[in-house]
């Protein structure tokens, strides 16, 4: 049956009076006058333009219309379930999870960076601040509005641009001391209400771009840890975005997230240009030494008809470059071979290093039912397993990023990845959603309002020996989560705390990054240590065992190989001008 509507009938009594004595047009006069014409040749151009372009013209975007039911308020309380908060410090915000190494040790003293300083949590029911002044909110962003937590800034940049030590914290074996090798780079271009094209706003790009600070890594000394000496400023590239979260073990060489220059693509709204992977040598880290680079094919201006063979190009909404290093499990100098990453939309990348001076893929896994936006490997963290956990042996956890607030993209959720064939990785289970406390004023994490998935995850240098099948990550909105991987195809949730909200909901900077950044677990004292924009949590829980509550010792690291060494009787020393080869002869 034709739905097309008919003229009216003038001989019918309910027809409305012609159009010509209402003072307008019928449709059919409209079209068969020259003002018909005009219109008509229009909606031709339109209706042919469409036929290229789709119903809307670009196509649609990310961020999705806001639903219904999100709250209009931040929810002030907490909701815990088989934990224990053991303390709080207030306006600490401890930099953990990225990347993937964070904690300083001499004697009993245990510190983790934070506020500019460090937070030292050898007692964990009184953790106490040094140096530094408590976070209030982070580097501003290409916006000029401010971060939020500590993704306001590019990389380790403090408020004025003034360079802060954190980043990866290792002991060198070799040198016999404590160094730090902090990130630098441009200001993100945040997707906010005031511009929600970040940086498809010209202004606020150009901002970003004009940043004239370091691109690149910092390295310290840090072995008296208060007082913190500058050994290189190395500039992966004057034109390119920086670098963000890195991966050095204390080793000869580091793997960067880098761009080096403004020609990588970069869909999303966050950066104005994209990266790859770089190697650097740390022999002596007064004086770094670029090895070698990485980027997939496509990634890069010039390389357009390889970049449009994949589904997001043009989309304004993937993270197509590297967001964190490979992590390498056996050094390469000490006979290793592989590193496992995340190019972002790219895929999982197994990088093959048996020639460290020209690095390639063994394998780029792409995963058949990607979804638009976010970061599908923000972090990738191989399972440290041992004799009595058999099925976990030549796994990596993929843990995913969510970038808009609100479940505005699509949710990510962590992936369990099978490498024992380097080049051939395969999915073999997915991390659960985490439900809504039952008491909690919103029935689902995305209308609680900020970022609802996984972010920064339990370091993998850490005190004691870890537990493979546990797994704690910091869940945005959603708390801490700990996961039993004991059943790796069938991740179970075992514990989990959300903090209370801080933030106010007139201010959408205050809010949009969620809760939780970051976790670190000790595995010597069965303690977790979540990291929040209001301050950091201590927490235990029986999944982990018995807290130890008083100083003590680290005996060993989650290897044998990190942090070999180093003992309370460290020397202190510092050194200026001269590479440290020079120094120790």
């Amino acid at each position: 049956m034709s739905m097309v509507p008919k003229d009216p009938d003038p001989s019918d009594g309910n027809a409305p009076e012609p159009a010509e004595q209402r003072g307008g047009f019928s449709r059919r006069t409209l079209l068969t006058g020259a003002a018909g014409a005009v219109l008509a040749a229009a909606a031709g151009a339109v209706t042919s333009k469409a036929q290229v372009t789709g119903v809307t013209p670009g196509g649609g975007a990310i961020p999705m219309r806001l639903p219904e039911g999100a709250l209009n308020f931040l929810d002030r309380q907490q909701y815990i379930n088989n934990m224990e908060v053991i303390s709080f410090t207030p306006g600490v915000t401890v930099s953990v999870g990225e990347p993937l190494m964070s904690m300083f040790a001499r004697g009993k003293q245990r510190l983790l960076p934070g506020g500019g300083g460090w937070l030292d949590i050898s007692d964990p029911k009184k953790p106490v601040q040094i140096g530094g002044r408590p976070a209030r909110g982070a580097a501003p962003d290409a916006t000029g509005r401010g971060g939020r937590g500590r993704g306001g800034g590019g990389g380790e940049e403090g408020g004025g641009g003034t360079p802060r030590f954190g980043g990866c914290i290792v002991y060198n074996t070799r040198l016999k001391k404590w160094l730090a090798m902090s990130s630098a780079g441009q200001p993100i271009t945040t997707s906010s209400p005031a511009n929600p094209g970040g940086q498809y706003n010209e202004e606020v790009a150009a901002r970003s771009k004009a940043y004239a600070g370091l691109r690149g890594i910092r390295t310290w000394d840090i072995t008296d840890p208060t007082k913190p000496a500058l050994l290189d400023e190395f500039s992966t590239g004057p034109t390119g975005w920086g670098t963000h979260m890195n991966f050095y073990d204390g080793g000869k060489y580091a793997y960067l997230a880098a761009g080096w220059d403004d020609q990588f693509f970069f869909e999303n709204t966050q950066r104005t240009a994209g990266s790859g992977m770089m190697v650097v040598d740390l022999t002596d880290p007064a004086k770094v030494k670029e090895v070698s680079r990485f980027w997939i094919k496509g990634q890069r201006k010039g390389e357009e008809a390889d970049y449009k063979k994949y589904w997001f190009a043009g989309d304004h909404a993937a993270w197509n470059g590297t967001h964190a290093a490979p992590t390498v499990p056996k050094r390469i100098e000490d006979g290793g071979r592989y590193g496992y990453g995340g190019h972002g939309a790219y895929g999982f990348v197994v990088y093959d290093f048996a020639d460290i001076t020209k690095p390639k893929a063994a394998s780029q896994f792409l995963y058949d039912q990607e979804t638009p936006g976010g970061v599908p490997y923000h972090t990738v963290l191989p399972i440290i397993a041992d004799a009595a956990h058999p099925k976990l042996r030549n796994l990596v956890i993929g843990v995913s990023e969510t970038i808009q607030a609100d479940c505005r993209e699509p949710v990510r959720f962590p992936r369990i990845l099978d490498i024992s064939d380097p080049t051939d990785p395969r999915i073999i289970g997915f991390f659960p959603r985490p439900k809504a406390p039952t008491d909690a004023p919103y029935a689902d994490f995305c209308l609680s309002r900020g970022r609802f998935g996984t972010h920064n995850c339990q370091d993998w240098i850490a005190p004691g020996t870890a537990r493979p099948e546990l797994f704690t990550c910091a869940w945005d909105v959603a708390g801490a989560r700990v996961h039993d991987l004991s059943d790796p195809t069938r991740p179970k949730e075992v514990a989990w705390f959300v903090p209370a909200r801080d933030g106010n909901i007139e201010e959408y900077s205050t809010w949009w990054r969620g809760t939780s950044e970051g976790a670190f677990v000790e595995w010597d004292r069965n303690l977790i240590w979540l990291a929040t924009h209001a301050g950091t949590y201590c927490l235990s829980t029986p999944a982990l065992g018995k807290p130890v509550l008083e100083p003590r010792k680290v005996d060993h690291w989650t290897l044998p190989f990190f942090n070999a060494g180093w003992d309370d009787a460290t020397p202190v020393a510092f050194y200026f001008g001269r590479g440290l080869i020079q120094t120790l002869g």
